[in-house]
């Protein structure tokens, strides 16, 4: 037994002196550092995914149960504790298994082990067997058993792409490795053999065989009682289904992937360990995959639209080749008021069948969506909610190309009337008439300096649309005026930390004032008449009863459905179309087609308690009675009045000239909440 084992002890020295050129210096062993997965978080600490190349979450062998410790050693390895790197009592028995087998069987210490998972590969031949009793030897020399057995549980394989205790207890039990229980302890230690022979999911009878053998040696280590003993024998596996815990977020993830890939390169995206703190709540995102998959399944079911996404998936599974999809698709993106913090995002209805983002990669004209940006810029320069429109045909001469003629969705004319209504009832020939008053270059102006990002011609089609944009800028903008005037940058990633809790990164929200907040405010009221009596009021007949204000939009040939909308807390857009322009079916409006959507969504996601009108209204905001049919200080004779808000200074001072003989209602009063 000597000569022998003056053989092992000299074998990290022929090691070094070039006899295995191909195991990997004494340096190296000191300072390896095995892979570890990328954890994205939500905006609450929960986990949204992992980015790895061997799904690995290192933790202190503190954090490891005991019990799940001790039964590990001592069956696998139960004179870890005195050996140096190699069991000299197994070696005979290697010897024998060799010669009668022709190859090699077993006998690795959990050194050995770690050494091979480590550097080398699972080959069975005499000289890995050597290279890794060399390595284990150095191991044990630049290591105590405890940062050893700390090692070989981060390192060691649970099957698939799932690395170490604290992966497989997520993987397996959704736990972190300190909060497993006895039984799920023995089930993880049983799979160490081999992860394939033993795994869950295809050979669960061995799989609970052995599980129970390892609990019978944790029973007579003392780790657990005879009653916890016959309870975990009985007990079935309660492994998590394969797929558990889907990413429910994925063009969300991808987005920020991109952007640490950009920043910090692959190697630190799939290997370092990193934590990703981000601004998505995955409650709001749950509801939103709710709310969208399930009204674009049924909007496909009530006009029988072909293809439906399930026709196209099932396809898909059996022909490669099908191309991408052609079915209706969806987006919708809900970011935080006061800190742009995005919360919810969907870029498509399937991550699987096409990766492209259509929440923040598709440019698709806005329609009607547009134009709040056309009445903002109206409303900041002087114009008022009760300001009398004509809607009537309307041409507009351009030099040196044809005239521009647009007509209404409905084709009628409802005459003369306020703004506030031709908002609310998305009169097209008020807003053209808007635009050709205040000129394009300003209405463009106001979409720019709002969050819409990309260059605008000013043309007077702008008034309807005509313009594409991305859903990300539109929600942005919209914003803004949900902000009071102040316009916030999107955010995804809050913080960036290295493995070892370094801050990386950090990014705070960026705010910029750009409206008035005064103008902000009528806005927000205008918006809110969409909602209460306008095109949107599919939002009411819903059930949604909370504070709400935005716009709907929908281009002539209905390729494109939009309802973008926000509350004192949320915005959040929602767009419906199919990636190749054509029209989802006759009549298919942002207000019965994307306002649903996000109707169910905002049920499920605002808090119930807030009253219907409960933006915030800032100083020198006044409410006066207007006459409906003249915009003027209405009298008791007006047979149509409103209560209508004004930005002090801008309410009219004139008694109703239509109805005049009789004294004029109360005089404006500065804007209180009921």
């Amino acid at each position: 037994m000597r000569p022998l084992l003056a053989i092992i002890l000299l074998l990290p020295q022929l090691a070094a002196a070039g006899l295995f050129s191909d195991i990997p210096s004494a340096e190296s062993i000191a300072n390896y550092r095995p892979p570890a997965s990328t954890r994205i978080l939500d905006y609450r600490g929960r986990v949204i995914f992992d980015f790895f190349q061997e799904k690995r979450r290192p933790v202190q062998l503190e954090s490891i149960p005991s019990c799940l410790r001790e039964a590990v050693v001592a069956i696998e390895d139960r004179r870890f504790y005195s050996h140096w790197g190699i069991d000299l009592a197994r070696v005979p028995g290697l010897a024998l298994s060799t010669v009668k087998r022709g190859g090699i069987k077993g006998t690795s210490t959990i050194t050995q082990q770690l050494a091979r998972s480590m550097f080398l590969t699972p080959e069975r031949s005499i000289s890995r067997k050597v290279k890794e009793m060399a390595l284990a030897v150095e191991l044990e020399r630049r290591y105590s058993k405890a940062e050893i057995l700390q090692l070989y549980f981060n390192q060691i394989w649970f099957g698939g792409s799932v690395y170490g205790v604290e992966a497989a207890a997520e993987k397996y039990f959704n736990k972190t490795a300190a909060r497993l229980d006895p039984v799920e302890c023995a089930t993880l230690g049983a799979m160490l053999a081999n992860p394939s022979a033993y795994s869950p999911y295809n050979h669960p009878d061995r799989l609970l065989t052995r599980r129970n053998f390892f609990l019978t040696r944790m029973f007579r280590l003392g780790c657990i009682s005879s009653s916890e003993l016959d309870q975990g024998l009985r007990r079935p596996l309660n492994v998590l289904p394969p797929g558990q815990g889907g990413n429910i977020a994925p063009y969300f993830v991808e987005k920020v992937r991109r952007y640490m890939m950009e920043k910090y390169g692959a190697d630190f995206v799939y290997r370092s360990g990193a934590v990703i703190y981000t601004t998505l709540d995955l409650d709001m995102q749950q509801a939103a995959n709710l709310a969208l998959h399930s009204h674009l399944h049924q909007v496909e079911k009530d006009y029988r639209l072909r293809p439906t996404l399930a026709a196209y998936d099932s396809a898909a599974k059996s022909d490669s080749t099908i191309g991408p999809p052609r079915y209706l698709q969806g987006a919708l993106l809900a970011m935080d008021v006061q800190t742009g913090y995005i919360r919810a995002l969907i870029g498509g209805r399937d991550y699987r069948h096409s990766e492209f983002n259509r929440a923040t990669q598709a440019r698709r004209q806005a329609g009607s969506a547009f134009k709040p940006f056309i009445y903002t810029a109206a409303i900041d320069n002087g114009m008022t909610a009760a300001d009398i429109e004509l809607d009537s045909a309307l041409t507009i001469e351009i030099p040196g190309q044809p005239d521009y003629q647009p007509h209404n969705y409905d084709h009628t004319f409802l005459g003369h009337i306020t703004m506030r209504r031709a908002l609310a009832l998305s009169r097209n020939l008020v807003a053209v008439r808007l635009i050709s008053q205040i000129g394009p270059q300003l209405a463009a102006h106001y979409a720019n300096v709002m969050g819409v990002t990309n260059t605008l011609q000013p043309v007077y089609s702008l008034a309807l649309g005509s313009v594409e944009v991305t859903l990300l800028d539109m929600v942005g903008a919209y914003n803004t005026l949900a902000d009071n005037g102040i316009r916030v940058k999107p955010i995804m990633v809050t913080r960036v930390e290295d493995a070892h809790g370094a801050v990386l990164e950090e990014n705070r929200p960026e705010q910029q004032p750009v409206l008035r907040p005064q103008t902000a405010y009528v806005l927000t009221s205008l918006m809110q008449s969409v909602v209460n009596e306008g095109t949107a009021y599919a939002i009411r007949q819903l059930g949604y009863e909370g504070p709400a204000a935005g716009k709907t939009g929908t281009t002539d040939d209905y390729a494109d459905a939009w309802f973008i909308g926000f509350t004192p807390d949320i915005t959040c857009g929602v767009w419906v179309g199919f990636d190749k322009k054509k029209t989802i079916f006759r009549g298919a409006t942002g207000g019965s087609v994307a306002a649903p959507i996000w109707a169910d969504f905002m049920k499920t996601v605002h808090p119930e308690s807030l009253p219907s009108d409960s933006f915030p209204v800032p100083d020198s905001i006044v409410t006066a009675a207007v006459c409906e049919q003249t915009g003027q200080m209405a009298t008791f004779s007006c047979p149509l009045v409103r209560y209508e808000v004004f930005i002090a200074g801008t309410e009219p001072t004139t008694p109703c000239s239509l109805h005049s003989r009789y004294s004029p209602q109360a005089p404006p009063v500065p804007y209180r909440r009921p």
